[in-house]
């Protein structure tokens, strides 16, 4: 049975001649509520790992590029709503005036409302549902969420400045952006457009 090709040629041929950036994004929460993850102990003794529950929490918006390495994230966002995610994407654009914007992200209400869609210069794509393997902004997020991990932070200040620092480590190095979100079949699909 013959293998079912993309047709990059037709579907991208407009973007051929004109200035774009792909960007990937998604929302991370963060909070006072403990992030646990692995860690080291040991033989024979077990890691105690003091435990925090608190309801106060903020979002990270991010939008990260696999083909260049860039990466956009307004933080310390109070809430995850359709107004919030259009002041998001508004802003994106903002970062790239001149070149034509696509965002692929995930179906969550507040990404479907049209007015995302008529952002001039912007394109919004959606990911299938329940497919959170192909958004590379997730990836991002698991080095992201190293830096707080298994930590008990005071202040939500306090964690949203280690998470900075994280992200600006990040953000800087572009060619590791590019390793850590570009997924072979971007870059394949990708491929023939310049």
């Amino acid at each position: 049975m013959p293998k079912a090709v993309w047709p990059r040629v037709h579907l991208l041929e407009p973007l051929r001649n004109r200035p774009f950036e792909l960007f990937f994004g998604d929302e991370m929460r963060y909070g006072l509520i403990s992030n646990f993850r692995r860690s080291w102990s040991q033989v024979g003794k077990r890691t105690v790992i003091d435990s925090q529950q608190s309801l106060e929490n903020r979002y990270l918006f991010s939008a990260v590029a696999p083909l260049s390495g860039d990466s956009f994230h307004p933080s310390g966002i109070d809430g995850f709503d359709s107004v919030a995610a259009h002041t998001f994407l508004l802003e994106l654009k903002k970062q790239h005036p001149d070149t034509l914007v696509i965002l692929v992200w995930d179906n969550a209400p507040c990404h479907r409302p049209k007015i995302h869609r008529r952002v001039p210069g912007l394109i919004v794509l959606f990911l299938p549902p329940y497919s959170p393997e192909l958004n590379p902004a997730e990836r991002f997020f698991e080095e992201l969420r190293k830096a707080t991990a298994n930590t008990i932070w005071k202040t939500i200040d306090e964690q949203e400045t280690a998470i900075e620092k994280k992200l600006n480590a990040l953000a800087n190095d572009t060619e590791g952006m590019k390793r850590l979100t570009g997924y072979e079949w971007i870059r394949e699909q990708c491929g023939g457009v310049n």
